[in-house]
């Protein structure tokens, strides 16, 4: 952990709330920076989203009175009135609901992480106090690696939120990859992810929840302040009458909260990262500060390795391939094996 950024050895020693207060100070700096992006993305994803969902919703406000009907059969306990047909009708409409609920998550989603990734680095750089400019991380960040991140982050995260245990896991295990893989010292960028992420499953897992409760608290205050005021016309949605305008900006009203505080996510994750990331660094500078540590596993070490593996002299464990840098401890093995 280098001694220029002594941001970083601060950040190594933190309490939850400490993390969470730098976060929203982070959030409060630069807000006007990252809205810029994520305000881009947001309405990207709004006007694509409605554009797709249009027909979706104006088949689900036609069946609607239908399967209110059958909902009032079913409540008054009579078998016969329930028919195969209305037992087809309630699965369509049952399958349109999910499809919605689906593409309402995903792209907004695959957009919001779209600009965490241009935005991440730059945010982390400026919370080490290292020298940083926006447009340089923001075409470091627009390489090959970027589409695994949207695909694991974006697309895999938005199919397991239907279950949601499967979304929680992903995020939870792999969010840093939105830092690590443009990082200028990661190698290996998920698994370094995943490394800074291991064993801190539930902080991160905090973040997450605490900012949607934040996004969810503002939103029901805001809901109930325009709630009188504004109201879907369903002849926005009929193909004869179709007004994307009006869908859209009244989505966009709806999100005006959403829009407002998407860079938050961000901005937490950055001050955890850099806490874990920095602790973690400690934690292999103790290690690694014993002089026997090396010599420990020297020799004998040297004898079992047959072909081209070898023994870690830092941490023992075995690798297939002569690495540079251990891929468990990440120290650096600058000797010659015998």
């Amino acid at each position: 952990m280098s001694d220029n950024y002594p941001n970083l050895h601060r950040s190594s020693n933190k309490r939850f709330s400490e993390i969470l207060s730098e976060g929203f100070l982070l959030f409060g700096k630069n807000w006007l920076t990252l809205i810029i992006p994520f305000g881009l993305f947001f309405i990207i994803s709004l006007v694509i989203k409605n554009f797709i969902l249009v027909d979706l919703e104006w088949q689900v406000l036609t069946l609607t009175p239908d399967i209110d009907v059958i909902l009032d059969n079913i409540l008054e306990g009579d078998p016969n009135l329930f028919t195969n047909e209305d037992l087809n009708l309630m699965l369509r409409y049952l399958v349109l609901l999910l499809s919605i609920n689906f593409l309402d998550v995903f792209f907004p989603t695959v957009f919001s992480v779209f600009a965490m990734c241009l935005v991440s680095n730059h945010l982390y750089n400026k919370f080490i106090d290292k020298d940083t400019k926006l447009i340089t991380e923001l075409k470091k960040a627009l390489n090959g690696r970027l589409f695994l991140v949207l695909l694991l982050l974006g697309v895999i995260f938005s199919v397991g939120w239907m279950l949601f245990i499967p979304a929680i896991l992903i995020f939870g295990f792999y969010i840093f990859y939105v830092f690590t893989y443009h990082s200028d010292d990661s190698e290996h960028p998920m698994k370094d992810a995943l490394y800074v992420a291991k064993g801190e499953f539930w902080k991160i897992v905090g973040i997450f929840f605490i900012y949607h409760l934040i996004v969810f608290a503002f939103n029901s205050i805001y809901y109930y302040i325009i709630a009188n005021f504004i109201e879907v016309n369903p002849l926005w949605y009929n193909p004869s009458t179709r007004d994307y305008g009006s869908i859209i900006l009244y989505d966009f009203i709806l999100s005006l909260i959403p829009f407002l505080l998407t860079p938050l996510l961000i901005c937490f994750l950055t001050s955890l990262y850099a806490y874990l990331k920095a602790r973690k660094e400690q934690t292999l500078q103790y290690k690694s500060s014993y002089p026997e540590t090396p010599r420990s596993y020297e020799a004998p070490r040297y004898e079992a390795v047959s072909g081209s593996g070898m023994y870690c002299p830092f941490c023992g464990k075995y690798t297939k391939v002569k690495y540079e840098f251990c891929p468990h401890c990440r120290e650096k093995l600058d000797f010659e094996l015998k």
